[in-house]
């Protein structure tokens, strides 16, 4: 089973699938305009993340046969949107605290890419990923939700 987060906003929403045993392993993340609700939540119906193949971000397993055991979503902008189209279409999901997931976002980046050089001795705060995070958020999220809305560690 695998578990989804998304992080909405109003132009965009990041969307995260991870392992449903913890949400350590990412299978996949993407950064998906807001007007691609409609595909993503097909593919939360039927278990089948390929078709937004185009926005992955991070891939780490097939976007096919993933059926999603829990969702959740952070309570920040455009949550009232997607509260609304997920209750039509009778997808059942979590509503989680995203306070801080966008630093969050950040520091699970430099987990997955590690800084290389003068940039290591940064501090976590000074340092900008070359890429939006909203898919990391997602995924900050989602281990909040599956860790019961606790606050994730933030390397340092």
């Amino acid at each position: 089973m695998a578990v989804c987060g998304i992080d909405p906003g109003r132009q965009k929403f990041g969307l995260a699938v991870a392992d449903g045993t913890g949400g350590e392993r990412l299978i996949f993340s993407a950064i998906v305009p807001a007007d691609g609700f409609e595909l993503v939540a097909g593919c939360l119906l039927c278990g089948d993340f390929r078709p937004v193949g185009e926005w992955v971000r991070e891939k780490n397993g097939s976007g096919h046969g993933l059926l999603v055991d829990r969702l959740f979503i952070g309570n920040g902008t455009g949550s009232v949107f997607f509260s609304k189209k997920l209750g039509e279409k009778k997808i059942f999901y979590n509503i989680i605290d995203e306070r801080n997931t966008t630093v969050e976002g950040r520091a699970l980046y430099w987990k997955l890419y590690p800084p290389r050089g003068l940039w290591g001795i940064l501090p976590l705060s000074l340092r900008v990923p070359p890429r939006p995070v909203d898919d990391l958020a997602a995924w900050a999220i989602l281990r909040r939700g599956i860790n019961g809305q606790g606050p994730i560690a933030i390397p340092k």
